[in-house]
């Protein structure tokens, strides 16, 4: 077996790798009760009552964000979490979809539901051609 991995090694990590992507992106996140939202289901989706959560930083925020955000950084989000009305899903959003992965999975585990995590983040809202609006 040691033979095997010594001489595969590249393959052998490609392969761990693999395995843990998939486990962070898919796996994990439907175990937590987290589902994704591409940014086309959002387009369907934006007429229905909802909150939107964007974790970004303060900078991030301020070089535009989608107007009907309520701005919690990652790192307050918790501390924050009363400011969230329970009573309708929660959509969260970041610059590339990971950061707001680990908000929404948090969210789901202090009981937040249904909670999304919007896929591909500021990068996709943008390429949709969802609006912005720019802080000066």
């Amino acid at each position: 077996m040691m033979d095997f991995i010594q001489q595969n090694t590249t393959y052998v990590v490609m392969a761990v790798l693999g395995i843990w992507i998939v486990w962070k992106r898919i796996v994990a996140p439907k175990l937590s009760g987290v589902k994704s939202m591409s940014s086309g289901d959002y387009l369907k989706f934006r007429e229905e009552p909802h909150v939107l959560i964007d974790v970004r930083s303060s900078d991030e925020w301020a070089s535009g964000h989608a107007p009907s955000a309520l701005h919690l950084p990652l790192r307050e989000l918790l501390q924050r979490k009363d400011e969230i009305d329970k009573d309708v899903p929660i959509i969260v959003l970041c610059a590339s979809g990971n950061r707001s992965m680990l908000a929404a999975t948090a969210l789901a585990k202090q009981g937040f539901a249904p909670v999304y995590n919007f896929s591909g983040g500021m990068g996709a809202w943008k390429s949709t051609g969802l609006p912005i609006k720019m802080n000066h």
